[in-house]
């Protein structure tokens, strides 16, 4: 095999897209993640899956900010993103706009991410890197999906989480709300 050209890249994806379409509208919330690289992360990650915008609430970091960019490679400016302060108002408004709230957390009730039957307009909540999803949080989300672990490590970092829920949600979801 071959690295392919530009063009071939894009011939490529177009054609996966068009054989395994979006069943999701997605969101990313954001709650007081710690770490701008993180961040930089998620922008990349909300490019690659075509989300429509990712909210920061809480003390998450925001761009400009040096290290967010120096990750996000540039897609902090084409994915839409905007602060909400006060994580209920975030959540209050994101429910307001139809979304479907899924925490990524290791709750009681939650199911495996690649069990749940993800709406067709889903905002996945990222908690802060220690402490998760807040009770408070979690408290308002009309559900909670986590990735099993199968070595001897808890959990994945947020980013590396977030990617694996978000593309399940995307392409496995459109089904009814639980």
């Amino acid at each position: 095999m071959l690295p392919l050209r530009k063009v071939e890249v894009k011939r490529l994806f177009r054609e996966a897209a068009e054989a395994h379409p979006p069943r999701a509208e997605l969101a990313l919330l954001l709650q007081s993640l710690e770490d701008p690289l993180n961040v930089g992360a998620l922008f990349r990650i909300a490019d690659a899956c075509g989300a429509c915008e990712l909210v920061f609430a809480g003390s998450t970091p925001a761009p400009p900010h040096p290290e967010i960019e120096r990750t996000a490679r540039g897609h902090e400016r084409r994915v839409r993103w905007r602060r909400i302060p006060q994580v209920e108002v975030a959540l209050e408004t994101l429910a307001g706009e139809g979304y479907h709230l899924v925490a990524l957390e290791t709750a009681q009730g939650a199911r495996c991410y690649l069990d749940y039957p993800y709406p067709a307009r889903v905002c996945l909540v990222l908690g802060n890197e220690s402490r998760g999803v807040y009770p408070a949080t979690l408290a308002r989300c009309q559900g909670a999906v986590f990735v099993p672990m199968y070595g001897k490590g808890p959990s994945l970092n947020v980013h590396v989480a977030a990617a694996l829920v978000a593309y399940q949600a995307l392409l496995g979801g459109g089904v009814a709300t639980p």
